[in-house]
């Protein structure tokens, strides 16, 4: 009964019975069974299904609330157990922003196999890396800083490992067809690209002295990847505000053309994000301090 009550918290978080399945290494039909029985056991309906939704009845939500950190804390045992085991064994779940995976992330993981070749990963790709904290052992999450930013209290460990400034860029085919704006301001009369994935918003930050500007660009066109940000501005679709190493070669070789050389950005933080020792398995803590070591050594 404890398997399906936790199944039916998965079902809960993850949205879906068929997600949860896939978390179990079960069949969905065997998942539905599950919660089936459960509700014969509790002699009650636990779950609404209407237009594909599951909702929790009130029961249900008491199940869950009451139930939920259970799960957790089982997980947490399991984790802990592992670190009976040699840290050149055991599994590693990692929730990352899709511009560190692209660049960065398989090459440290190739180079960190190399040496212990019995660990395995799964990786969930995603640019809300910190909404799956309850599931991953390392989160890595970018955030956008400027003055007065104020992150959120996650009751996890932070370690900043990469920053560099923001850069407003365009190539030169979409300058020569509307002309090259002088001002963050004149962005209002431009085509612009934007992520709210990177900056958190339509908000681009500009700094000049002491003063610092919160300019709202157009939605023109909006997309959660940074590569797919950076061919379209490459392409000439539009002006975009990327962090420095993503457009630093494309720069170099004329590609795209810096703008407001007179003004600041705001900083691209890239962040890891991980449990404290008593929770984090020693398969976990052995790639946390071999990415902090590469990043910072």
């Amino acid at each position: 009964m404890l398997d399906k009550m936790a199944f039916f918290v998965n079902v809960i978080r993850c949205g879906s019975i068929s997600a949860a399945s896939r978390k179990f290494d079960i069949s969905v039909s065997a998942g539905s069974r599950w919660l089936q029985s459960l509700e014969s056991q509790f002699g009650m309906p636990l779950l609404r299904r209407t237009n594909k939704l599951l909702t929790p009845t009130p029961a249900g939500q008491k199940l869950f609330e009451e139930f939920a950190p259970l799960v957790d804390s089982a997980h947490h045992i399991q984790q802990s157990l592992l670190d009976y085991q040699e840290h050149d064994k055991g599994h590693i779940n990692i929730a990352c922003t899709p511009v560190y995976a692209n660049h960065f992330l398989m090459k440290e993981i190739n180079d960190y196999l190399v040496e212990q070749p019995h660990v395995t990963f799964s990786l969930n790709i995603t640019p809300w890396a910190l909404d799956h904290a309850g599931e991953a052992d390392l989160m890595i999450s970018a955030n956008a800083t400027y003055q007065g930013y104020r992150e959120q209290d996650l009751h996890l460990v932070r370690r900043e490992i990469m920053q560099c400034p923001f850069v407003p860029v365009a190539s030169p085919a979409y300058l020569a067809l509307y002309g090259t704006p002088q001002s963050p301001e004149a962005l209002s009369h431009h085509r612009c690209l934007f992520a709210s994935t990177l900056t958190g918003s339509n908000d681009w930050i500009f700094t000049c002295g002491p003063e610092t500007q919160m300019i709202k660009i157009p939605k023109n066109l909006e997309v959660n990847d940074s590569d797919m940000l950076l061919q379209g501005v490459r392409n000439g679709t539009g002006i975009g505000y990327l962090p420095e190493f993503v457009v630093r070669n494309d720069i170099q070789n004329g590609y795209l053309v810096p703008l407001f050389s007179d003004y600041g950005t705001s900083t691209w933080s890239l962040n890891l994000y991980y449990y404290p020792p008593q929770r984090a398995s020693a398969a976990a803590s052995s790639f946390k301090a071999f990415l902090l070591e590469r990043a910072l050594g």
